[in-house]
């Protein structure tokens, strides 16, 4: 049922952000500067590779 799938998607999806959120507020300051580091070099290949596979396709 279509109804059941959104239920379970909804709660699961509310109760792993809430521990995320909560987790993130206890810890989020001792990992703060690494994290942030580390999340900037993930995007920053993200962006490399999708310029990278434009270029060999055009």
């Amino acid at each position: 049922s279509v109804i059941l799938a959104v239920t379970v998607i909804g709660a699961v999806t509310f109760v792993l952000s809430f521990l995320g959120a909560g987790i993130g507020k206890r810890f989020g300051h001792f990992f703060e500067i690494k994290l942030e580091a580390i999340g900037g070099c993930i995007l920053i290949a993200i962006g490399i590779k999708i310029l990278v596979r434009g270029l060999l396709a055009g």
